[in-house]
């Protein structure tokens, strides 16, 4: 148990976290907490600075983490809702993370219209010309945008991709304001992607719902007016992840997995 109260200060961590800092918090011994944190570190679940010297969440959490998203209890329900969104508004569904700094689709629904994207789940996707990367990085650390701002100048993917980092800091900006992120064909010609953010618990911005479809069946302008119903849906999700602390005294049902219960229900009987 110890062990895991140190993982998890790590992981709600912001910034990354001195072993001192630990041993304060946790109330725990410096020898002890250095003990936790070495076998944490072997494992890959949390991992050391060798100049800070400080700790920052492993791929090896990440990838348990990653996985927990893709198959745990909401799962059903949460594909349910994408499946519901991308029938209404003739898009392709992401659901995406950032893992080891780089996007990751957790999952996805195709369009169901003639006009459609098709695009990999394992093609890598740049952050800074995509409206789920420009999302994550916009609510993202300090420490994530301080490095990709470093890589700058960016690869132009379109004429309309943002290639300076004083450019991409005007748009995070703009996407701190108005609280959803757009690629305006900026990845690829002829496609637009909105994006939303997906909250956990503690309020943070931890995945990015986005819609993607080809501009000449789903301009931008109408994926903004469709604005409410995408938020409505990240909002869903987010609730079912929020749900196990708000629920578990009183055994309410997470409203995600409420739909995909009437949903399968209403499909059964007809009605």
């Amino acid at each position: 148990m110890k062990a895991l109260r140190l993982l998890a200060d790590v992981a709600g961590s912001r910034e990354p976290v001195a072993l001192a800092e630990l041993s304060r918090r946790l109330k725990l011994p410096k020898p002890t907490a250095y003990r936790l944190a070495r076998a944490l570190e072997g494992f890959g679940f949390i991992q050391k600075d060798p100049l800070t010297r400080r700790y920052v969440v492993g791929s090896g959490l990440e990838e348990v983490a990653l996985n927990a998203l893709k198959h745990g209890a909401g799962h059903r329900a949460r594909r349910l809702l994408m499946n519901e969104l991308a029938e209404r508004l003739g898009a392709r569904v992401n659901l995406v993370i950032l893992k080891s700094g780089n996007l990751s689709f957790v999952e996805w629904v195709e369009s169901t219209a003639p006009l459609r994207v098709d695009i990999r789940g394992d093609l890598p996707m740049p952050i800074h010309c995509s409206a789920s990367g420009k999302l994550l990085l916009a609510f993202g650390s300090p420490a994530l945008r301080d490095g990709v701002m470093r890589s700058a100048p960016f690869r132009a993917h379109t004429k309309h991709t943002i290639t300076t980092a004083k450019e991409l800091e005007r748009e995070l900006a703009r996407i701190c304001r108005r609280g959803h992120s757009e690629d305006n064909q900026e990845l690829l010609p002829g496609v637009n992607c909105l994006a939303v953010p997906i909250h956990n618990r503690a309020g943070d911005v931890v995945a990015g719902l986005a819609i993607m479809a080809p501009s000449a069946s789903l301009p931008l302008e109408e994926m903004r007016r469709r604005l409410p119903e995408i938020r409505a849906c990240a909002e869903r999700i987010s609730a079912d992840l929020r749900a196990p602390a708000a629920a578990a005294g009183n055994g309410a049902e997470p409203p995600a997995r409420q739909v995909a219960r009437r949903t399968v229900g209403s499909r059964a009987t007809g009605r």
